[in-house]
């Protein structure tokens, strides 16, 4: 669009020196940075962000203000429950979350991270109680279930993070908000939306995303960041992205012991010697770690590194 004498005396001129006023804020010279770049020199890339709940990861993985991260997996692997737990655990260290899980109801959400928090299928009454009153000012929830339109998912992200205060905001899932299927466009609109919305209020959204149907191998199959469905330019806009695999063998060999039936000795040694989750970092942009961390399941739905995990009110403890 081109501006003329006679559009409010606006020039394309006037129009480009606006726009250079506007952005000389963060122009300037070299110069200016020196100190930031000596400290640099002399202590490297200082490790900032959120940490997970398991302490193998804390020199690894860190979650940042104004940063995007995919989590994406097969279905029936386990996403939504690590990221759960991931909120929760954000919560109790100061950090408020909200989740926006459209696939499932607030009031089944919450039984499984209570579950996650206690350590145990069956919290008692008193837990139950008193980890629903520690959810003020920790965990809100938008309560809205399957497709909801983009624009109103940017809405409830914002409400959450400007007047609540949320710190860390989980969408579960790309494909339940409400974007044209196959509109490779709207997806990536969103996601620069998302990593906007994230820089602007210094918050981390984490957006779980589902993965392509592997070619062969079935569900053994592990996924990586080219798996991602969608367009291929969401994995490249984000910060990070992480896949969760969870060991299908290992179930089944571990269902095969509950139905009294003999394992051979090298699937005694696979049962043995796997661990039941993988959280694969694929990209970390703005940190040096990209592996895979091993995870074991707990009947609680908790994820842990060898020793559960206790949630307790205002802090946290190994059980």
């Amino acid at each position: 669009m081109n501006f003329t004498d006679n559009d409010c005396n606006y020039t394309d001129k006037d129009l480009i020196s606006y726009l250079g006023l506007q952005e000389s804020q963060n122009i300037s010279w070299g110069s200016d940075y020196e100190a930031e770049l000596l400290d640099y020199f002399r202590n490297g890339q200082v490790l900032t962000g959120a940490k997970l709940p398991w302490a193998k990861t804390h020199d690894k993985i860190r979650f940042r203000p104004g940063e995007v991260s995919i989590h994406a997996g097969m279905n029936g692997h386990r996403k939504s429950m690590v990221t759960g737990q991931m909120m929760e655990w954000f919560a109790a260290d100061g950090e408020p979350c909200g989740i926006a899980s459209f696939e499932m109801p607030v009031r089944d959400t919450q039984k499984r991270m209570c579950q996650q928090a206690a350590g145990s299928q069956y919290p008692s009454p008193g837990y139950i109680r008193e980890w629903a009153q520690w959810n003020f000012e920790r965990l809100a929830y938008y309560d809205k279930l399957d497709t909801t339109p983009s624009s109103r998912v940017l809405g409830a992200v914002f409400y959450m993070a400007k007047d609540m205060g949320c710190k860390h905001i989980l969408i579960d899932s790309l494909t339940k908000c409400g974007l044209p299927y196959g509109e490779r466009g709207a997806e990536k609109d969103f996601i620069d939306a998302l990593c906007a919305t994230a820089k602007a209020f210094q918050i981390h959204i984490h957006l779980v995303c589902h993965v392509r149907k592997p070619a062969s191998q079935g569900e053994e199959y592990i996924p990586n960041k080219f798996d991602v469905r969608g367009a291929g330019e969401l994995t490249d806009l984000v910060h990070n992205v992480f896949i969760h695999w969870a060991d299908k063998k290992k179930i089944k060999l571990r269902s095969k012991l509950d139905n009294g039936l003999t394992l051979t000795p090298a699937e005694t040694v696979y049962l043995d010697n796997r661990f039941d989750q993988r959280l694969i970092v694929e990209k970390q942009r703005n940190g040096s770690f990209e592996g895979t961390i091993g995870l074991n399941f707990d009947q609680s739905l908790q994820f842990h590194d060898g020793r559960k995990m206790h949630l307790e009110f205002n802090r946290r403890v190994a059980a």
